[in-house]
């Protein structure tokens, strides 16, 4: 008799376990002529029925963790893919808005009232990218979305190149993630015994709770956002549970360093 199980398929023949295939976790069965009886054939297998079922257990825990983690990583390629286009939607409208004023400037046409309505359309798209960028973000990285909006938690995203290399990341290096190059220009630089300035921030400087902030504060409120953000992106990754108590706490720097400055 040939079993269907979760490990594979199983030859029993009286009471005796023969040849054990391996295949592809899975709960369904793919010949419905197959029995499938996962206690029956899964005592024959093991010692014992403890055995049996922690097996199964570590098994089923292991596949819907690759399982999870494989989704993941679709939303996180979708979030980025849409913020590619965005951005290209950006430096189209703006071509195409400096063009029309040099048209303009020359002559009205009906082709000036056509590129009016090209812009309008792509505003529109503009913006329902955007919507799109923020329910994604928010789907998968509650946290960061709580802290961050969407926009800049899916550029994060793009610079680390996942969540998941976002939340191995430590808070120093997410802090100035996005700044690599005057980093390098820095690091040369004081090489050769030259002055350098080390960056503060990267991507995050496009977060209003630091750009907003007098220069002098900036880089005390990006390390700290950054540290809140290392915290989100583990959470985020690892559970996905909503903690606001991160983003209340930026928000409290936040107004704190502004009220001293």
């Amino acid at each position: 008799m040939r079993y269907r199980v979760w490990y594979g398929f199983v030859d029993v023949d009286k009471d005796k376990v023969g040849n054990v295939e391996k295949a592809e976790f899975d709960f369904e069965c793919e010949n419905p002529k197959l029995p499938f009886n996962l206690r029956e054939v899964g005592l024959k297998v093991f010692d014992s029925e403890r055995e049996y079922y922690a097996e199964l257990r570590k098994s089923t825990i292991l596949h819907f963790r690759e399982k999870a983690e494989r989704e993941l990583k679709r939303e996180d390629r979708y979030a980025v893919m849409l913020l590619k286009l965005l951005d290209e939607l950006d430096e189209t409208v703006n071509l195409l808005e400096n063009k029309l004023n040099d048209v303009v400037e020359v002559r009205e046409s009906e082709i000036t009232g056509l590129v009016e309505e090209q812009l309008k359309s792509l505003r529109s798209l503009r913006r329902k990218v955007e919507r799109e960028i923020e329910d994604v973000v928010k789907k998968i990285a509650p946290n960061l979305y709580s802290i961050l909006g969407g926009v800049i938690a899916a550029r994060l995203l793009e610079k680390a190149g996942s969540l998941k290399r976002l939340a191995e990341m430590p808070a120093s290096t997410i802090q100035i993630i996005g700044a690599e190059k005057s980093l390098y220009k820095a690091i040369a630089r004081m090489k050769k015994g030259k002055k350098a300035k080390i960056p503060k921030h990267g991507v995050i400087f496009q977060h209003p709770f630091v750009r907003t902030l007098p220069k002098k504060k900036r880089g005390k409120m990006a390390r700290f956002m950054a540290a809140k953000i290392a915290i989100a992106a583990r959470i985020d990754y690892f559970s996905g549970e909503l903690r606001e108590e991160l983003s209340n706490a930026v928000r409290r720097r936040y107004e704190e360093l502004r009220r001293k400055s």
